[in-house]
């Protein structure tokens, strides 16, 4: 995940006299809420592990040899929306609720109804903390192959600015993934209101990834959103591979 990002999501969080601060403020700067940073294994072995968590941000990195993976994955924010100061109005997780907002906006009544099975959100992403993401306890919805040209471009942008999270190579390997599997089978599920500021939650499902947003919590004004490899999470396949070639 780009560093800039996380940089700014820490800003947004910590407030003197309501005003957000500026991300370069917090250089050097003891945080109040807890951070942590774990190392697991040992890189001269050739295959290891990151991970830093805290609140709204957790990221899981396996590296085995000059190969990386970047999931689970997970961004929230809290508020949803700057609500004053210099960054009022800014949105760290925006493109990810309008470019489903944009799938659903060009679907007619009937598809409509197919991608919204529910006009009830979740209280929170349904795989929650679960270390191996289940996509079954997700409802069913709207298959790539079933939407206009339009909904399904917008589509395959919003799976894309997931991935652009990741390392460029990574995120394109992960693109081809979804591609070789097709794109056609490719499943935005929403859940809740259609109205902005209002709760809300969506999955986009593929054979390879899921992808979750919630916001529902403070009157949908705090925002979690996940990334999960259905197939190696963790690193799974890596480190699979890797114990094959050496053991």
């Amino acid at each position: 995940m780009e560093l800039e990002r996380v940089r700014q999501q820490l800003a947004a969080e910590q407030r003197e006299a309501g005003t957000p601060l500026d991300p370069a403020s917090l250089e050097g700067r003891d945080d109040p809420d807890p951070y942590a940073l774990r190392l697991e294994g040992d890189p001269a072995d050739g295959a290891w592990a990151w991970r830093v968590s805290g609140h709204h941000l957790a990221v899981h990195v396996t590296l085995v040899e000059a190969r990386v993976h970047v999931t689970p994955h997970f961004v929230g924010a809290q508020p949803a929306v700057v609500p004053r100061g210099p960054r009022a109005g800014w949105r760290l997780l925006g493109p990810e609720e309008d470019l489903a907002r944009d799938v659903l906006a060009a679907l007619d009544g009937d598809r409509l109804a197919v991608a919204r099975p529910s006009g009830t959100a979740p209280a929170d992403v349904l795989t929650g903390t679960d270390p191996v993401a289940d996509p079954e306890v997700l409802p069913r919805g709207l298959a790539h192959r079933d939407m206009p040209p339009v909904a399904q471009r917008s589509l395959e942008a919003l799976v894309q600015r997931y991935l652009a999270r990741a390392p460029a190579a990574y995120a394109a390997a992960c693109w081809e993934e979804v591609l070789a599997d097709g794109l056609g089978g490719v499943e935005l599920t929403w859940l809740g209101s259609l109205e902005r500021g209002e709760g809300h939650y969506y999955a986009v499902r593929a054979p390879s990834l899921l992808l979750e947003l919630d916001d529902t919590q403070h009157g949908a004004d705090h925002v979690h959103t996940v990334w999960r490899h259905l197939r190696d999470d963790f690193g799974g396949d890596l480190l699979r591979e890797h114990l094959r070639a050496q053991h």
